[in-house]
């Protein structure tokens, strides 16, 4: 007599492997996300390492954000903080985070014809100057805090470089965070070059005024103040929102530049001390422990208050 399964047993079969799936696919995509999560953070602590090689190499002076190579402007192109490193380096898949759902930026100036040196380009993102003219890693996936590194494109801009002894608890100040994701977040304007998707700028916390104006460092009378605002985290959540939802991010602050959860609530940072950790945005904004400098250092070491008072930020 032939025995087989009964259609009730097949289904219950069917049932309980649905049943044991729903558990499981969930805790497998958690654990893929700590990977990434564990990849990232070690992306972040080697270009800290490879920064703390060139500090050594360079009397403890952080480098420019960016500069023109012609020092006039743009049309020469760039020479960012990823190039300046890269021999320290030695291998550009670390500036790609695994957690970065584009695959990190191009340059501001890629050639299309090069596919951007065979690297590509995210969908949305197209050259300022169609040619492979940036000193800046092909795919870009970290920013760099222009409180540390300056916004100094050419010689007679305001800003300045700075060292790191000069840097008041320098494990607690951000060099390195997470770039945004948003095309519209980092597209902005300048007088110098127009419109474009300006992926060599640095990101920063600071404000004009208490909630005022952004601070980006290229006028002289945004340089040498006594005194800047921290951007509240309300302040932070809305400007980058409204990037998020398509407005340019010209006119907002430049937290924008960043990408905030990468992982979840929260991204991983690299700091002066070139240790890396993960934090949530509001704990790096936080004014009792503010991690964006407690002074503007590049831009003639102006006090930094807390949002709402005349305090500094602690």
């Amino acid at each position: 007599m032939k025995r087989a399964f009964t259609l009730i047993e097949l289904l219950v079969v069917i049932a309980i492997i649905a049943i044991l799936a729903a558990i499981l696919f969930p805790v497998f995509a958690q654990a893929k996300q700590a990977a990434k999560k564990s990849a990232d953070l070690s992306n972040v602590k080697q270009i800290g390492t490879a920064m703390a090689m060139y500090l050594g190499d360079n009397d403890d002076t952080y480098p420019q954000s960016y500069y023109y190579k012609n020092d006039q402007n743009s049309s020469g192109g760039y020479v960012h903080w990823t190039g300046t490193i890269l021999p320290y380096v030695k291998n550009l898949n670390i500036f790609v985070s695994p957690g970065d759902k584009i695959g990190g930026f191009a340059p501001t100036n890629y050639s299309l014809a090069s596919k951007n040196k065979g690297w590509g380009w995210p969908g949305g993102q197209t050259p300022q100057y169609d040619a492979d003219i940036d000193v800046q890693a092909p795919r870009l996936s970290y920013i760099g805090n222009s409180l540390l590194m300056p916004r100094k494109r050419k010689s007679s801009d305001p800003m300045g470089v700075t060292v790191a002894t000069a840097i008041e608890e320098v494990g607690q100040i951000i060099l390195f965070g997470a770039m945004t994701e948003y095309a519209a977040c980092i597209n902005g304007s300048s007088v110098a070059s127009g419109q474009a998707y300006k992926t060599h700028r640095p990101a920063n916390a600071i404000l004009l005024e208490d909630n005022g104006a952004p601070f980006h460092g290229e006028a002289v009378d945004q340089v040498g103040r006594p005194y800047y605002w921290a951007i509240s985290f309300q302040r932070a959540m809305a400007d980058i929102e409204s990037c998020k939802s398509g407005t340019p991010a010209t006119g907002l602050s430049h937290i924008t530049y960043i990408t905030p959860d990468r992982f979840g609530k929260g991204s991983n940072y690299t700091y002066a001390d070139t240790h890396a950790r993960f934090a949530t945005l509001q704990d790096t904004l936080n004014p009792s422990r503010f991690q964006w400098g407690k002074r503007a250092y590049t831009a003639g070491g102006g006090l930094v208050l807390k949002p709402g008072t005349t305090e500094p930020v602690e």
